[in-house]
């Protein structure tokens, strides 16, 4: 097995030196499909202890490496990841890879948008609206429950991070929809917006505790003290923020 230590540093130096976040997600997964699960569960683990400590560097690589398996092309490999580093004993790894819904779930359903139509619009029709220029109609766009619809409105040149702020503020808000902007090379890399994923209790667990790792200590204790939050997700923030866990 190739030396963990070696392949990290090496992805490190990589990763950094490409500025393009969709560039480096590619570049990941080329590398991830030639390692065995032994050694990219290994090489994870380093990295977390690397972002735990602060280490920019590493925390970037990390990013790039959560949104590299986060695709549901990858879900084989990130299982097989998940099975190695609970075998390892690296549960921290294994919790951070494996999906898990929020704790907090909305009571119904949300609704599709009125676009005036005066009747309900099919998801085709709701797909080409999410490709409008039309601010008015990416507004109603923006509050459809559906994940292939925000896939394709994340991609709109039109949009603002302040659009994107708002929406993963949103409560109740379906799960999928926060993970598909947490799977968004343009806008992942925006703190506030990765922030605003991390504080809304609608968010997926394992997305929280992937997201949780990058946000700075002020903001972390903030989240400590959100009881609507996942244990899981406060536990991460406590860390980031400096605060020793209680038993």
């Amino acid at each position: 097995m190739a030396d963990p230590v070696h392949i990290a540093r090496r992805l490190v130096r990589r990763i950094v030196a490409v500025a393009d976040p969709a560039m480096r997600v590619r570049y990941l997964r080329h590398e991830i499909s030639e390692m065995d699960p032994g050694t990219l569960a290994n090489v994870i683990t380093i990295v977390v202890h690397g972002t735990e400590a602060r280490d920019g560097d590493a925390g970037a690589l990390l990013l790039a490496l959560c949104l590299a398996l986060a695709d549901e092309e990858s879900a084989a490999v990130r299982e097989a990841v998940i099975r190695v580093a609970v075998a390892q004993g690296h549960h921290a790894t294994a919790e951070l890879l494996q999906p898990r819904p929020p704790e907090r779930l909305a009571d119904d359903t949300a609704a599709v948008p009125d676009f005036g139509r005066g009747r309900s619009l099919t998801l085709g029709e709701r797909k080409s609206l999410a490709r409008t220029r039309n601010r008015d109609v990416l507004a109603r766009v923006l509050r459809d429950p559906h994940p292939d619809v925000i896939r394709i409105v994340l991609g709109n040149p039109c949009l603002t991070e302040r659009d994107i702020i708002r929406l993963c503020a949103r409560r109740p808000i379906a799960p999928e929809v926060l993970r598909e902007v947490f799977r968004n090379t343009r806008w992942i890399v925006r703190y506030d917006v990765r922030k605003a994923i991390v504080k809304n209790p609608f968010t997926p667990v394992d997305v929280g505790l992937q997201l949780a790792a990058h946000l700075n200590a002020p903001d972390a204790r903030d989240i400590v003290a959100s009881p609507e939050l996942a244990r899981a997700v406060r536990d991460a923030c406590r860390r980031v923020a400096g605060i020793a866990t209680l038993h």
